[in-house]
């Protein structure tokens, strides 16, 4: 579930910027009613919701009457050096795998309203896109852009040319399909069951060539500072689910109440001002958690205890009740 008046850092909507500006549109243009102050966009500490992000890049695809390629275009941008303080805390790490574990702990400033879900064997690293809870006419730029910008990263931070396994998108095929194989050096697969690319497995060991252990503590510590300046001021809605994940939906509304300083009666009534229930917060979490892991092909049972379920018989009534099929035959 994606709170969409939920803060997130500006380095993303800098980067739309960028690319609107480069298409031809004026500022102006780019931020119609986004309500974004461009110059508000260089400061260290500065926030926007998650729907103003979404505007900005459904300005732009009206401008290009074509969203086909576009998170390709953008995904250019996306290199540690255009990526403040996380890209360059992600640069100073030892491995790529570390730089990776810094994504995951820094969500709030990463780039993309999808999740990513990692995973490896003994021949690939795989990284999923889960871009199900994005509106519909975003959804192919998402895709594109996710997985785009994660070649482009990756080079970025190792400083050479990545080779890519294969690349799956559930995007239908475009009108130019080669373009998305010159980019990403590969055949791509369109109308897939998920979005996916995936590299050798040893490229999350390779050492990386800026590698500073000062550099990256002391730019953690700015990590730190800037996401607790965000969970002070983000909404009820993004801070339930944050400690909902973070806890593995072990908390109750009660528990979850008392780290925000509030009485449980008080969150139900700011979670209910902004349109939605702990009950409702909790089970679609629970549920976005079980798809994700159930494309990953977990077993039920271990689906189950991570999704907050002490029993298997109860997970799949309610993953049933509100999906309308059975975790066995989810697909």
């Amino acid at each position: 579930m994606i709170d969409w008046q939920g803060l997130r850092d500006t380095t993303g909507v800098s980067i739309l910027l960028k690319a609107g500006l480069q298409y031809g549109m004026s500022e102006s243009k780019c931020l119609e009613t986004t309500n974004i102050d461009a110059l508000s966009l260089e400061e260290p500490l500065a926030s926007i919701a998650s729907w103003q992000e979404l505007t900005l890049i459904r300005n732009i695809q009206r401008f290009r009457r074509l969203d086909e390629e576009l998170g390709l275009m953008v995904a250019k941008y996306y290199k540690a050096s255009e990526l403040g303080i996380l890209g360059q805390a992600m640069a100073a790490c030892a491995t790529l795998n570390e730089a990776l574990q810094l994504t995951e702990r820094y969500r709030w400033l990463g780039l993309s309203f999808s999740r990513y879900e990692l995973s490896s064997t003994d021949r690939e690293l795989r990284i999923d896109l889960n871009d199900r809870a994005v509106p519909q006419d975003c959804q192919r730029f998402c895709q594109e852009r996710g997985l785009a910008a994660c070649l482009v990263l990756f080079s970025s931070l190792l400083q050479h040319s990545v080779p890519v396994r294969s690349v799956s998108m559930r995007l239908p095929e475009p009108r130019k399909p080669a373009d998305y194989h010159d980019f990403f050096g590969t055949e791509v697969s369109f109308n897939s069951s998920s979005n996916r690319i995936c590299f050798d497995a040893e490229l999350q060991f390779q050492p990386l060539p800026l590698a500073n252990r000062k550099i990256r503590l002391a730019s953690e510590r700015y990590c730190e500072e800037v996401l607790a300046t965000h969970v002070r001021s983000q909404s009820f809605v993004g801070r339930t689910l944050q400690l909902l994940e973070q806890y593995d939906f072990a908390l109750n509304v009660e528990q979850i109440a008392q780290h925000l300083g509030l009485s449980s009666r008080q969150l139900r009534r700011n979670l209910s001002k902004e349109g939605t229930s702990f009950r409702e917060l909790q089970l679609s979490s629970k549920m976005e958690r079980a798809q994700s892991l159930l494309r990953l092909g977990y077993s039920i049972e271990d689906i189950a205890i991570q999704s907050g379920y002490t029993e298997t018989a109860s997970f799949s009534r309610a993953f049933k009740s509100r999906l309308g099929v059975s975790p066995t035959r989810f697909n």
